[in-house]
């Protein structure tokens, strides 16, 4: 057959037209909307129904900002909101409206997404408002936190900074997906019964002698119309109802594609029925069996993505199903002194949530312990592997001396030998404890709203994806167009079947939800996983770095050591630490750690010939001895500068090698430093500097809250192998997050050119749109299914090759570890360099001299922090004192500065700007 010039022709000025306005309807610019100003908040409302109606919100800086979500639809797709930037994953349940409370943003664009990153909008700030611009876009971070809220059944205020809010948004998220599989399901039982009688005959017409099995009134056009329309219809509602305002939106998803693709087959198939006569010889076949199979098959895919989507987040389901009902209170006539708490008539049975501080509670053994708090009587044994990851119980006791994790004497003054857990299982013994913290105060309520935080942010590697999800539907709708045009054009005959068959084959078979989802899956599983092994990430983008720690530096007192002052410290004399013990695990974290070619340091205040016992006893490679207070991030920058000049630039870095520049040299003594990342592990107040001016900061549980405040991850149960943990999760994260990535775009870069036929001119094989929905349907269950995958690797204490099996073990053994710590001189710096100067706040030089020799290995008394702020803005010239990591920096226009409160503080660098903004009172304590 000659090919008709006149046809092509046509078919390629149509489809170049229809490009045309394809890239210019999804890509042209938005115009935002303002939003209004009324007592001081601003405010906008947006439509969540296939998309946000308006997509891009303009906003003054300088004012807090409420959003009015107003969501008319259910289903997973927008069943959350999502500022990357901001930390912040609110739930929007379905036909509610819920408010999203933002406090005063300084200038930039903080772009929004729905929880499965294919439903896009951008919050625009604009104007200064007193404050600098973010660059949030790429960074990463912000300036702002969302402010706490509350949450209400009609209209809902949500922030993930409350951990009763997560509390509440993890159950209602719960009902929601059951009540989303219960919907689900009765579509499938129902597109299934009304498919099968249309399915079934067609597939038995293509076997030997079928049309001698299959009675020709079941053929019927009008009769497979009249049982496929109620599927198109009401069972492929949910899909439509997004689709095509999606569509509308100019944000379409993967709704939009199957929306698209079952209409073109539908109207096809129906104008067969009315006017076949019409249609070319060849042409005339309806595909009525086509659409009910696709939509049953994507409501199949769906069904089994919603119910496996539960187990991406079991791991934080689990914990919050760990929080007790009831509490034992002793009633106000019993006398706790006279151990008449024992006696059940003495106690009554309370709900947890009207547990208030300072209540005394009666904990019997095999019940969990309902709040946090202290031991008032009693001993028991306690297990809180569900808390800190850790399975050897603790012994508790009231008494003068507890016994420690090892079962040596500890002062029973440490926070270990009295302080209960909520959530915790008492093994043994019964016990009377005194509430100290109850409702979103607990440390189980605070974890589940950290990692709640956590799987808000978006990891690096995540940027391409999204990238690519955000122009894929155009480009697939493209390709559609393209494909149809070439086969009408040029195709054997029948033309017009094949090209329907293919462009259809190819806006049914697109997955973008599959890039999408590719690392929020992953992180989703992986920060749960963590929470459970005591390890809390804060941010997927640490999760994601911790794989390329090659240096490690410790602080010594409390962290390597337990923090344990010496007998003889007497009257006003400064605390001694020569005689801390080791604490349990250090050795062995240490020994793996260089067993992966990672460097060892240790920072301590002690006089040289004390540090270096302590590094060769666990085998540390390089000592820093009588480093001031205020010296750790000092030598943290000297690392940080050392490795940045021996190594290719090019490698990975954060935004705090950026803040690691300075005008100094790096000491010649450091040597080379390994490329890649420096960890910080600390424990103390005057461990935050150095935290936060580490490529990743991480801090011991049993510390200050400042110092956890200012790490990005916390270890719960103050062992040091949760550093080699930390490292081992992000490896088994990153193999599964690629994983992941490579079924994403592997199956688009196959799936998208056979269904546009590819293959026939080869095979003579044409992709069915019912296999096409198939394969669609199964893409996005198998992400699902390989992020699940997560919860079952161990997260070992010992060193595993980051591309190697998760059994697969190169630590030392223990044998080894003593012959290495015994035969290895760390190598031995003196701290020579630092010194304590600051400014005050009357504008006086405040040297190190006068005011912290007596107390330089103080854990408990650190550097006054009061004297690390200014508490007003000098003025150009002068000098002021970063906050965060106490380093002097001039005030000049260009200085890097961060509004509160109506005061201007400044900072050595973003990182340390950023790490202040996440919370400013920390590091402003008096």
């Amino acid at each position: 057959m000659e090919p008709n010039i006149f046809l092509i022709a046509a078919a390629v000025l149509a489809a170049a037209a229809l490009t045309w306005l394809i890239i210019r309807f999804f890509f042209a610019p938005q115009q935002g909307t303002a939003g209004t100003l009324t007592d001081g908040m601003q405010t906008a409302t947006i439509t969540v129904k296939g998309g946000y109606s308006p997509a891009v919100i303009e906003m003054q800086a300088g004012t807090p900002i409420t959003l009015t979500f107003d969501r008319q639809e259910t289903g997973e797709c927008t069943s959350h909101v999502v500022f990357g930037d901001l930390a912040l994953d609110a739930m929007l349940p379905g036909n509610v409206r819920t408010d999203v409370q933002l406090p005063a943003l300084p200038a930039g664009e903080y772009p929004f997404a729905c929880g499965m990153n294919m439903v896009h909008g951008l919050l625009r700030v604009t104007g200064d408002g007193g404050s600098e611009t973010a660059n949030v876009g790429s960074a990463g971070t912000t300036t702002a936190r969302p402010a706490a809220a509350t949450t209400s059944a009609a209209t809902a205020s949500t922030t993930p900074a409350s951990p009763t809010d997560a509390l509440t948004a993890e159950r209602r998220e719960s009902e929601e997906r059951t009540k989303e599989i219960r919907q689900l399901t009765r579509l499938v039982i129902i597109g299934t019964v009304l498919t099968l009688p249309v399915f079934a005959p067609m597939m038995l017409m293509l076997l030997p002698g079928g049309h001698a099995i299959v009675p020709m009134w079941l053929m019927n056009p009008w009769l497979q119309a009249l049982l496929v329309t109620p599927v198109m219809f009401y069972c492929g509602a949910p899909i439509h109802r997004v689709g095509w305002p999606a569509l509308i939106h100019r944000a379409p998803d993967m709704n939009s594609l199957v929306t698209l693709g079952t209409t073109a087959a539908y109207v096809y198939s129906l104008a067969l029925c009315v006017m076949s006569s019409l249609f070319p010889e060849g042409s005339r076949e309806p595909y009525f069996e086509s659409v009910g199979v696709v939509i049953t098959l994507v409501l199949v895919g769906r069904l089994l993505e919603t119910k496996a989507r539960e187990g991406t987040g079991k791991a934080v389901q689990s914990l919050i199903k760990l929080r007790p009902r009831t509490a034992h209170i002793l009633t106000a006539n019993a006398d706790a002194e006279h151990t008449d708490w024992y006696h059940d008539a003495n106690v009554r049975d309370i709900t947890i949530d009207d547990v208030k501080t300072g209540d005394l509670l009666v904990v019997h053994a095999g019940e969990r312990i309902p709040v946090d708090g202290e031991i008032v009587d009693g001993e028991a044994t306690v297990d809180e592997s569900m808390i800190t990851g850790e399975s050897k119980p603790v012994v508790k006791t009231a008494d003068t001396h507890a016994a420690d994790h090892d079962g040596s004497a500890n002062d029973s003054t440490s926070p270990a030998a009295r302080s209960l857990t909520g959530a915790t299982v008492l093994l043994k013994g019964d016990l009377l404890m005194r509430a100290t913290q109850v409702g979103g105060e607990t440390v189980l309520a605070q974890i589940i709203a950290m990692v709640s935080r956590a799987q808000a942010t978006k990891a690096p590697v995540q940027k391409l994806a999204d990238k690519i999800a955000r122009i894929f539907v155009p480009a697939v709708m493209i390709v559609a167009v393209w494909t149809f045009a070439i086969w009408l054009a040029i195709g054997p005959e029948p033309r017009l079947a094949h090209a329907l068959v293919t462009a259809v084959s190819v806006l049914i078979i697109a997955c973008p939800c599959a890039l999408g989802l590719a690392t929020p899956l992953s992180v989703t599983a992986a920060m749960g996983l963590g929470a459970t092994n005591g390890v809390l990430v804060t941010s997927a983008k640490a999760l994601e770095q911790a794989h390329d720690i090659r240096t490690v530096v410790f602080d010594k007192t409390g962290t390597i050591t337990r923090g344990v002052v010496d007998a003889d410290t007497t009257g006003g004399a400064a605390p001694s630490y020569e005689h801390d013990p080791v604490k349990e695990g250090s050795r062995e974290a240490v020994a793996a750690l260089r067993a992966a070619g990672v460097r060892t340091v240790m920072l301590s205040g002690d006089r040289a010939e004390v540090a270096v016992r302590i590094a060769r006893e666990v085998g540390i490679d390089t000592v820093i001895a009588q480093v001031k207070p205020d010296g750790k991030a000092y030598w943290i920058r000297q690392l940080q500068a050392a490795r940045d000049l021996t190594h290719d630039t090019h490698a990975v870095r954060t935004d705090k090698t950026a803040a690691a520049t300075s005008a100094t040299a790096p000491s010649p003594t450091i040597g080379n430093v390994p490329d890649g990342l420096i960890a910080m592990v600390g424990d103390g107040i005057n461990d935050a500097p150095a935290l936060a001016q580490a490529d990743l900061g991480i801090a011991i549980g049993t510390g200050t809250d400042v110092a956890m405040q200012s790490a990005d991850v916390t270890l719960m149960n103050g062992d040091l192998r949760g550093v080699l943990k930390t490292i081992n999760l992000s490896n088994a994260t990153m193999r599964n997050i690629r994983e992941n990535l490579a079924w994403a775009f592997g199956y688009n870069v196959i799936g998208i050119p056979v269904a546009a036929g590819v293959l026939y001119p080869f095979t003579g094989w044409l992709l069915s749109p019912m296999i096409a929905g198939l394969a669609m349907a199964l893409s996005s269950v198998c992400l699902v299914l390989n992020a699940n995958r997560l919860h079952g690797v161990r997260i070992s204490d010992v060193a595993v090759p980051a591309d190697g099996d998760d059994t697969t073990r190169i630590a030392a053994t223990a044998d080894e570890t003593a012959t290495a710590t015994s035969t290895r001189e760390p190598q031995v710096i003196i701290d020579e360099h630092t010194e304590l100067t600051h400014l005050e706040p009357n504008g006086q030089s405040h040297g190190s001299d006068s005011t912290m020799s007596t107390n330089s290995n103080d854990k408990e008394h650190p550097m006054d922090m009061h004297h690390m702020h200014m508490h007003a803005a000098p003025t150009d010239g002068e000098t002021a004192t970063d906050p965060v990591c106490g380093m002097t920096v001039a005030v000049t226009a260009d200085a890097i500065t961060r509004e509160y409160n109506g005061k201007t503080y400044y900072f050595c660098g973003e990182h340390c700007a950023n790490n202040f903004a996440k919370a400013p009172q920390i590091f402003l304590e008096q």
